[in-house]
């Protein structure tokens, strides 16, 4: 009898070690992402305050169609921008750096305020899918007249 008891232990305690040995390995994935948006004044009427932030839609591969909202100084103890990115699955919470500024010919007065820079983000979290998102990001900013075109790649490790 203590010998098919001790068995029986044994075999449980076999058929657990694959789970135990396998966890931290299934504990995280990291995907290759890309992120394309365009931002313009009628988002304004979405409630989005061109003062203090800009909206937008765009595609998130692989994960599909999104809107985004970026609020100006939200992040960082006010030194950088806080964009949220809201997918079917969930949201992206990322701090974003914006920097190199540039704009072609004569900055001001220029009714158009072309110009452009670079993107450069941390995903500090999220809701759904992304819930416990990291990664980071980098890319562009390109804007003229009441529009602006942002393009940004990197990977995101999303908790299991």
């Amino acid at each position: 009898m203590k010998r098919v008891f001790a068995l029986v232990l044994t075999s449980g305690a076999l058929m657990l070690l694959p789970v135990a040995l396998a966890s931290p390995a299934m504990a995280a994935t990291t995907v290759p992402i890309s992120m394309t948006f365009t931002e313009s004044a009628p988002a304004a009427h979405s409630g989005c305050d061109l003062a203090t932030s800009s909206c937008g839609h765009g595609q998130v591969r692989p994960f599909g169609q999104a809107t985004e909202n970026i609020v100006f100084g939200a992040a960082c103890g006010g030194s950088c921008d806080f964009r949220t990115i809201n997918l079917a699955g969930g949201s992206i919470f990322i701090d974003e750096v914006f920097s190199n500024p540039t704009c072609p010919g004569a900055c001001q007065p220029n009714p158009a305020f072309p110009f452009s820079g670079t993107l450069t983000d941390t995903i500090v979290g999220g809701t759904g899918t992304f819930a416990n998102a990291s990664g980071t990001l980098s890319g562009s900013v390109t804007a003229a007249g009441q529009a602006a075109m942002i393009k940004l790649s990197g990977t995101i490790t999303l908790a299991n």
